[in-house]
């Protein structure tokens, strides 16, 4: 697959064969084998099988649309948006590429980078740059406190969180209370191409932690997507994803469709 935001939203099309029955599943997106069922692709995704099933009866996208939730990302001007994610799961690129793009909308985003690691921080000063967007390191609830008190009236406010380990009580407790001294809402990101149990734990362990919306990182590097399945299900709302390195146009807008045709279309 090329890295680029098409992967996602083009139709893939048949090897071999005239259409299917199967065909009608995915509402005029191309099987890309005529031989494989929509079930046997699901499956390749490693989708959960009880997932698979609830995903039956009708198209493809119409079964995604009436298990999982698609929606928008909080508005960061009323509170801080924060982004949390297991290190490495592409937050911080992530980030870098919201802020662009509101940046480019004529409303440059504060960035406040509650992640210590210095690659994480050098790397979001560096992506930033070229858009002249504030970037606040904050280590301390007081550096936090100045600066929203500083920011810009309607400004949107974006935070980097520290990266996490579901399974440890003290990481998702240290992440808590940062997003509690910042009153922000919290969302994930969930890289794709992680396992999909351990993709359901994380998403429920956010959901739990007050988190309503996710966005699907790394699709572009990943072959199977189940994982994204698996922790949307657990009540997020999947919001974007990340299909391309580029900071300017490398997030695209999910929904069913859209999320059916990247499941459709398989590595060659």
């Amino acid at each position: 697959m090329q890295d680029t935001p098409q992967d996602i939203t083009g139709s893939a099309t048949h090897t071999s064969g005239a259409p299917t029955q199967t065909d009608t599943l995915s509402e005029g997106i191309d099987l890309p084998v005529a031989h494989l069922t929509v079930e046997d692709i699901l499956r390749w995704h490693s989708v959960p099988q009880p997932l698979i099933e609830a995903l039956a009866g009708g198209s493809l996208a119409d079964g995604l649309e009436n298990v999982l939730n698609f929606g928008t990302l909080p508005d960061a001007t009323s509170a801080p948006l924060a982004f949390g994610g297991a290190s490495g799961s592409g937050k911080t690129l992530v980030l870098a590429k919201l802020s662009a793009q509101n940046a480019l909308n004529g409303t440059p985003p504060l960035v406040i980078a509650c992640d210590h690691n210095a690659g994480s921080m050098a790397k979001l000063a560096a992506l930033l740059q070229p858009f002249n967007i504030q970037v606040v390191i904050a280590k301390t609830p007081e550096n936090v406190a100045a600066a929203l008190n500083e920011r810009s009236a309607g400004q949107p406010v974006l935070c980097d969180l520290p990266g996490i380990c579901v399974y440890s009580a003290l990481s998702m407790s240290k992440m808590l209370q940062m997003v509690d001294i910042l009153g922000a809402d919290l969302s994930l990101v969930l890289p794709a191409g992680l396992d999909a149990e351990e993709s359901a734990d994380i998403g429920e362990m956010f959901a739990e932690c007050g988190a309503t919306t996710m966005i699907a990182s790394k699709m572009d590097q990943a072959g199977r997507v189940g994982g994204i399945i698996a922790a949307a299900a657990c009540g997020l709302s999947l919001t974007y994803g990340s299909c391309s390195s580029n900071i300017v146009g490398g997030l695209v807008s999910l929904s069913p469709v859209v999320l059916a045709r990247r499941l459709l279309t398989l590595p060659t």
